[in-house]
C-alpha cells in the first residue's frame, strides 16, 4: 500500500471550501501520552487520512510535552493503539472531572499574549470559549462532542510578527477520558470534519485562518483533546512538500499540552 506524505509534526489538511458560519460556529516528563497524528493529502491528490495513537514518554522532569515519534502512515484511516499511558504520578488525574474538577478558563489555556513557537514570536489576536462545543466543530465530530457532553472548547488564534503564519490552537474539555476518545473517533480530516479555526478581526493577520488549507496536530490526554491548525496568513494553500506549517502546528500543540502537564502535576 502506498503511503501519503507524512510529517511527524502534523497532518496536511485541505482548505475549507467556504468560511464556517458564525456561531451556531523541551521538555521532560515521567508520564506517557497518546498523541493523535494524521497525514492528509490535498484535495484532488489523494484521499483519506491517518490517525494513530502513539504511546509517548520522555526521560524525566517538569514542563513541556514530548515530541511525537516518527511513524509511517497508512493510506486509509486507522485506529491503532500502541499502548496505554503508564502509571506515572499524575498520569490519571486528568482522566475524569471527578479527579480534575477545576474548570479550565481562557487565562489558564492561553496565559500569554505573546508566545515563542518554532523560533518565532506570535501574538494572540482572538480568543473564544464555546460552551456549546458543537459550534466550534463541524459535521459528525460536532455531533460527537455534543453526545459525549463536551463542557467547552477553548480556542485562540495567533499570528507571527511578519504576518506569515496564522494558527488556531485550543483545548476541548470532556467529562472523561472515554468521552474524549469517543468524540475524537468521529473526526474525518479528509472532509474537514474536526475543529473550526477561529478567525481574527479583519486586518489582524488571522482573518483567513478559517478558509485556508494548512497543517493540524492533535493530542489526547485524559479528558482533553488538544488541537492546533497552522495556515499561511495570506490564505494560500501549502504545497505537498511544505515543512514550515507542520513545525508551527506541532509547536502550538506542545504549548497547549504543557498547560495540561502543569494541571496534571499541580497540587
Amino acid at each position: 500500500m502506498v503511503s501519503p506524505a507524512f510529517s511527524p509534526d502534523g497532518y496536511r489538511q485541505p482548505p475549507f471550501q467556504t468560511p464556517p458560519p458564525p456561531p451556531p460556529p523541551q521538555g521532560r516528563s515521567k508520564r506517557a501520552l497518546l498523541v493523535t497524528l494524521g497525514a492528509l493529502a490535498l484535495a484532488g491528490v489523494a484521499t483519506g487520512g491517518f490517525f494513530a495513537y502513539r504511546n509517548m514518554s520522555a526521560p524525566s522532569a517538569t514542563t513541556a510535552a514530548p515530541q511525537p515519534t516518527d511513524g509511517t502512515p497508512t493510506a486509509e484511516p486507522t485506529d491503532a493503539a500502541s499502548g496505554a499511558p503508564t502509571d506515572a504520578p499524575g498520569a490519571s488525574k486528568l482522566n475524569s472531572e471527578e479527579t480534575d474538577p477545576a474548570r479550565m478558563a481562557l487565562s489558564e489555556a492561553f496565559p500569554k499574549k505573546k508566545v515563542q513557537a518554532a523560533g518565532m514570536t506570535f501574538t494572540r489576536v482572538k480568543t473564544d470559549t464555546e460552551t456549546r462545543c458543537e459550534k466550534a466543530a463541524t459535521g459528525a465530530f460536532a455531533g460527537a462532542l455534543r453526545e459525549q457532553k463536551c463542557d467547552r472548547v477553548l480556542r485562540a488564534t495567533y499570528v507571527d510578527g511578519k504576518r506569515r503564519f496564522a494558527v488556531t490552537t485550543g483545548i476541548a474539555v470532556l467529562p472523561s477520558k472515554e468521552a474524549a476518545e469517543a468524540a475524537d473517533g468521529a473526526k474525518d480530516l479528509g472532509r474537514n470534519v474536526w475543529f473550526r479555526p477561529l478567525p481574527g478581526a479583519s486586518g489582524s493577520g488571522g482573518d483567513r485562518v478559517h478558509i485556508a488549507g494548512g497543517y493540524g496536530a492533535g493530542l489526547l490526554w485524559g479528558r482533553y483533546i488538544v488541537f492546533s491548525y497552522a495556515t499561511y496568513a495570506d490564505g494560500h494553500t501549502p504545497g505537498a512538500k511544505d515543512k514550515a506549517l507542520a513545525k508551527v502546528s506541532g509547536a502550538f500543540r506542545d504549548q497547549a499540552s504543557a498547560v495540561l502537564e502543569h494541571r496534571a502535576t499541580a497540587d
